[in-house]
């Protein structure tokens, strides 16, 4: 139960969260959106149990408010045209009603003060501190009005003078300095996060530009060997970023495998699965004629070569995902789906799903490029190539991704032409 509520938070989130934005308003709209989406399956029970109890005890007007309350939680949860203000003001729309609701009914003594408390927190949390201000203020004013209200029509109406004016100014007065002091703390605790989270964000996209480069000059070393091969690791990497991601889209089985971060690092992992170029002869690497059987297994031991160096480069720099992953991939990309690859001659899911999609990539362009032993190839034919192979040389599932993503396959390859 735990896993299909976890997993329904995630694809709510996903579906409604902005794609523009900055960490603090990510954070804000994974608690509002988690909240509707956690809160219309915890508070179905309650709902439930409340309607019949206070059915029997013939509290209608409390059925009424609990039925209007859940029903535009229900419609906020499922409803999919509104901005992220707009959910966020429905929420704080239905704190309030809520609130006042409660305290009609109830009067002082029942929950209405601490839903109507609730609210000032709430939109300094999901939006700002002075919107939490006009929130406290508004929802004083309106028991004040309530009261008035109470006191023309008939006292006891809402029970809300039932204890006497001063002690419901005192109650007014309370809700209003708390209701203050805690939109104060929350919005210094926010603005001192977004401090901090601006800094981070520096830091990370330095380090990341970091990492894009030394990636970039490290494959690099291999494209100098090899000097037909031009923009292949500019390709490959968006070649492997598009069967990623649409991998996650056709397969639940292999997206369990393929969360954002992943298919992230892999992309940056792609132009590393060449770096074992390095360590072969250039009479071999650039040798315009087919190999010898001697050759080819010298050529073979690239794999090796780049696995090493970069699992050396792990031991020095400590645990590292992205390194593993760049290893497992420059290890494993000539291996296929029948066993009759190399270096291990490893088959059908024993292949690490970084390496079957990085094979599909490197042989479609491969393929489409010019070589010192080969023509290009067209497109169409690279496809018809790599259909044929299916379930031989590459895994299927990653076949229908290149079939469902080929015009952007074409695009980039058009793009990034080594003309």
């Amino acid at each position: 139960m735990k896993k299909f509520l976890d997993r329904k938070l995630r694809q709510y989130i996903q579906c409604h969260c902005s794609d523009t934005r900055d960490s603090l308003r990510c954070a804000q709209e994974t608690i509002l959106y988690g909240m509707l989406g956690i809160s219309s399956v915890v508070f179905l029970f309650p709902y439930v149990m409340g309607v019949i109890l206070a059915a029997r005890l013939g509290l209608w007007p409390v059925i009424l408010i609990d039925t209007l309350a859940y029903g535009w939680l229900l419609f906020l949860m499922f409803y999919r045209n509104l901005s992220y203000h707009g959910y966020a003001y429905g929420v704080l729309m239905l704190i309030e009603f809520l609130g006042l609701a409660l305290l009609i009914v109830t009067g002082n003594h029942g929950a209405g003060w601490l839903w109507l408390f609730l609210a000032p927190v709430m939109a300094a949390l999901l939006l700002d501190r002075h919107t939490g201000y006009r929130v406290a203020f508004g929802g004083a004013a309106a028991t004040v009005i309530l009261a008035l209200l109470d006191w023309l029509l008939g006292p006891g109406w809402m029970h809300l003078l039932r204890d006497g004016l001063p002690s419901f100014m005192a109650i007014v007065s309370n809700y209003l300095a708390l209701s203050v002091v805690a939109v104060f703390i929350i919005g210094r605790l926010l603005g001192s996060l977004e401090t901090t989270l601006g800094v981070l964000r520096e830091r990370t996209r330095e380090l990341e530009l970091t990492q894009e480069v030394t990636v970039d000059t490290m494959a690099s070393l291999a494209e100098y060997r090899d000097i037909e091969t031009g923009n292949h690791i500019v390709r490959t990497r968006k070649y492997v970023q598009l069967l990623a991601r649409q991998l996650q889209r056709q397969s639940p089985e292999l997206a369990a495998g393929l969360d954002d971060e992943t298919v992230e690092l892999l992309s940056h992992s792609a132009p590393l699965h060449d770096i074992g170029k390095v360590g072969v002869p250039d009479d071999i690497l650039l040798k315009p004629g087919r190999l010898t059987k001697e050759e080819f297994e010298e050529m073979k031991k690239h794999t090796r070569y780049g696995r090493d160096a970069l699992m050396h480069a792990e031991e020095k720099l400590g645990s590292n995902h992205f390194l593993r992953l760049a290893a497992e991939i420059a290890w494993t990309h000539h291996e296929k789906w029948d066993g009759s690859g190399y270096p291990r001659g490893l088959s059908g899911e024993q292949i690490p799903l970084s390496g079957r999609i990085m094979a599909v990539a490197d042989v479609y362009d491969a393929l489409i490029s010019k070589r010192v032993y080969k023509e290009a190839t067209s497109h169409e034919k690279a496809l018809a190539y790599i259909v044929e192979h299916a379930g031989k040389q590459f895994d299927p599932e990653v076949v229908r991704a290149l079939l469902l993503v080929a015009e952007d396959f074409k695009s980039i390859a058009r793009e990034f032409s080594d003309q």
